[in-house]
């Protein structure tokens, strides 16, 4: 887009078209993006100081950016859609649970520094914002947009590589990789989960990851907004676990499983949750 305003004199255009190359890099984020909430949409300009100034003077080529929003089962989780590709590797996802583990990530490490912002999930196309309960959206939104923004104008990757130089996000899409020591059956479950049941859990801004089968039991983790979800457990129970089972004769249960730190914080909330009840 480019606009043109009227200029003072042939001396003000000279030193504008200087400074305009000077801060060309800078003008990415200068626009806000059209967003589209639900049926409704909504133009946003807010253009920095620096940026404003120099557009007073000059033409300034801005490129601009479309993200829509899209509402999740989980109240707390808003799943964000830039519209290019999130993670470069082709079905690979990351999620961060707190501003530690995601210093790997410039975006996620950025939106950590949102307040009420507790857990940030990058999808193929497509990102999931999990707030504090007591945070609110229509506050928060403006920050997260600005950020989404100015991190895909800035050219970095979203996930910084490994001291190895190995790239962090390759060891999230292994997960459903058939393997040659596979049984048929193990075959069938990763199948299903990678063409089935992957993308509809995707469309509601989260994920599932395969850790492993035993004595009939599948078990899963799920991440992004399914994770804290009030329905993941239907999810789990009447979603996968029925679509396996009717698949996959062997498969007799799905469980959800956590990591260590997970395990910690579900045992506290389930204490907190007893306590409440109790008074």
């Amino acid at each position: 887009m480019s606009r043109l305003l009227p200029l003072c004199s042939k001396a003000l255009t000279m030193a504008a078209a200087g400074a305009a190359k000077r801060t060309l890099s800078t003008t990415a984020s200068a626009t806000v993006p059209r967003r589209v909430l639900g049926n409704h949409s909504a133009a946003w300009s807010q253009w920095p100081a620096r940026a404003a100034r120099t557009n007073m003077w000059g033409v300034q080529q801005v490129r601009t950016m479309f993200i829509q929003t899209d509402t999740t089962p989980n109240q707390d989780s808003l799943k964000f859609i830039p519209g290019v590709p999130v993670m470069q590797e082709a079905g690979s996802t990351a999620e961060f649970l707190d501003a530690r583990n995601a210093m790997s990530s410039p975006l996620a490490k950025k939106l950590f520094q949102i307040d009420g912002v507790r857990g940030v999930f990058f999808g193929p196309d497509f990102l999931t914002i999990t707030k504090d309960q007591d945070a609110i959206w229509q506050l928060m939104k403006p920050d997260v947009y600005s950020a989404i923004m100015d991190f895909f104008a800035s050219g970095q990757p979203i996930i910084l590589k490994n001291a190895d130089g190995s790239n962090a996000e390759a060891a999230q899409s292994n997960d459903t990789m058939i393997l040659e020591d596979d049984s048929e059956t193990v075959q069938m479950i990763k199948e299903l989960l990678d063409t089935r049941i992957r993308p509809s859990i995707q469309d509601d801004g989260g994920d599932i990851e395969y850790r492993g089968f035993e004595e009939g039991i599948v078990k899963l983790k799920l991440k992004g907004a399914c994770r804290t979800c009030d329905s993941s457990t239907v999810t789990l129970k009447n979603g996968i676990e029925n679509m396996l089972m009717h698949y996959v004769p062997e498969v007799t249960s799905v469980e959800q499983v956590f990591d260590a730190e997970e395990e910690v914080a579900q045992l506290e909330f389930e204490k907190l949750e007893r306590r409440l009840m109790n008074q």
